[in-house]
């Protein structure tokens, strides 16, 4: 039976992260290709024996999110979503793991927005991720950076674990229902994960559009100009990371 299969296969993929999930989770993150009701994977979960295990980090990790973002919400009004990613939204982060975000920011804001959000973070001295070092415990990762005319994700990006980042992002500022386009523009997660996005889209009542949203030709130019500094500045650093005018990926 498939759906049998791709419980098994949820809950082996994520013990390969250390996250022992519950039944709730398990729904929530269910990798399949087909779209199942809730009753039918309730139904079938008794047949397993799985270890729902609570975090202890996970509440203080969040709650330190959210006392940041509180802060860069009345700072930053070029950033239309913020949300947090990676081991931290997914309910089960290690002590030692840092705390990633993913931003999404008005039209040709990207550039200069990340370079006011890095001199906020060192003026407050606000633990980060270093280039080169260690992630640290508690520290908080700028590490992807998407133009909201820009939202699609390269499709060397769009695999599983990238599809199980996707419905399992934690929003804390969400502008313009930018998460809800995010969403809907990566519909290509549907073959990893059908069920939780069907049941994350169900309920968005509008369409996405070709159009983009209409762009100032002087923020463009201000976005390139601040962009080539930053650009030249990481060059000789960049390895898997991949940074574009409109979109940046650091640390994966």
């Amino acid at each position: 039976m498939s759906l049998k299969r791709d419980i098994k296969n949820t809950i082996e993929y994520a013990a390969k992260f250390g996250s022992y999930i519950n039944k709730k989770e398990i729904e929530q993150r269910l990798i399949s290709k087909k779209i199942f009701s809730k009753g039918e994977i309730l139904n079938l979960l008794e047949q397993f024996d799985y270890k729902g295990k609570k975090n202890r980090w996970y509440e203080k990790k969040f709650n330190k999110a959210v006392n940041l973002v509180g802060k860069i919400k009345k700072n930053f009004k070029n950033i239309l979503f913020l949300g947090i990613s990676g081991s931290v939204a997914s309910g089960h982060p290690k002590m030692n793991d840092d705390i990633d975000f993913l931003i999404i920011t008005k039209s040709n804001k990207l550039w200069i927005t990340r370079l006011k959000i890095r001199w906020w973070i060192y003026r407050n001295n606000i633990p980060h991720r270093k280039y080169g070092k260690k992630e640290g415990s508690n520290e908080f990762c700028f590490n992807l950076w998407l133009d909201e005319n820009y939202l699609l994700l390269p499709k060397t990006r769009r695999n599983l674990r990238n599809a199980v980042d996707l419905i399992l992002l934690k929003p804390l500022i969400n502008k313009n229902q930018t998460y809800e386009k995010f969403l809907l523009t990566n519909s290509w997660a549907r073959k990893w994960v059908a069920t939780p996005y069907f049941n994350k889209i169900q309920d968005v009542r509008f369409k996405i559009l070709d159009k983009k949203i209409e762009q100032n030709n002087f923020d463009k130019i201000i976005n390139y100009l601040y962009f080539w500094p930053q650009y030249w500045y990481m060059k000789k650093k960049i390895g898997k990371e991949s940074v574009s005018l409109y979109q940046a990926f650091f640390h994966r």
